[in-house]
């Protein structure tokens, strides 16, 4: 063999041996790619059921450390303002009446901070009425205070209590029209919708039922400062522009 043909084998043999190398390389590197690639799959599917399992227990934003009501106030009350507690059933054509001619009355009280205003949902009126009408505007309502809404959605909801007691509130009108009306929309609107399908806020709103149960209330609305009833003939003997000092020498 000749010092050339030596030569060249010497070089074909190390192109080999790199080639070789390299494909081991790439072996291992696409072994080590599809490890990374199943860690990351089973994260996000963990992740995922984590969402899943939170989103079935979702607690409104403005809950309660109790977890018995929201706080409908936009800013904070102010110091010594006495707790002001209604409890309400969104069947209730009474609570309708109610939110008609006091509604406003004590969101201003709320937004000047003169009133630490605490809103209860109650569901009762679902075994009465062979439903679960209450149970799921509730969950409506608490899903929409992830959208800041929730003001706004508590009204609309007594703005389309169906005229005859115990027809309900459909799915559409919960879950479509009035978050419409209310301006929850793009993602929000998807999110709210999630929230609602799911019923993530059930948990919340059975909750708030039962701890309104045991606080003694079994009408509504029925209302409350400071944790002492104030009875609706002595709120319903002022006019709404009264209603603060009645609250006051009520605290």
């Amino acid at each position: 063999m000749t010092q050339n043909n030596r030569e060249q084998l010497r070089r074909n043999q190390a192109a080999q041996a790199k080639q070789q190398r390299l494909t081991r390389i790439i072996g291992v590197g696409a072994a080590v790619l599809v490890v990374v690639l199943i860690g990351v799959f089973i994260g996000v599917l963990l992740q995922n059921q984590g969402k899943v399992a939170t989103a079935s227990s979702a607690t409104p934003p403005n809950a309660t450390e109790a977890r018995d009501a929201i706080v409908v106030n936009q800013v904070k009350a102010k110091t010594g303002a006495p707790v002001v507690e209604l409890f309400f059933d969104y069947q209730c054509p009474v609570c309708k009446q109610f939110e008609g001619v006091y509604g406003e009355a004590l969101k201003a009280l709320a937004e000047s901070g003169d009133i630490d205003l605490r809103y209860r949902n109650m569901t009762f009126l679902d075994n009465n009425l062979n439903n679960d009408s209450s149970l799921r505007a509730g969950i409506g309502a608490a899903c929409s205070d992830f959208t800041g809404k929730y003001s706004s959605y508590h009204e609309q909801i007594y703005a389309n209590q169906p005229a005859t007691e115990g027809d309900g509130y459909t799915d559409e009108v919960l879950r479509d029209a009035i978050p419409a009306a209310v301006g929850i929309t793009g993602t929000e609107l998807t999110s709210f919708q999630a929230c609602y399908d799911q019923q993530a806020t059930k948990a919340f709103v059975n909750g708030t039922n039962e701890l309104a149960s045991k606080d003694g209330v079994n009408a509504t609305p029925s209302f409350h400062v400071n944790g002492k009833d104030l009875p609706l003939q002595q709120i319903g003997a002022v006019q709404p522009s009264g209603l603060g000092d009645l609250i006051k020498q009520n605290a």
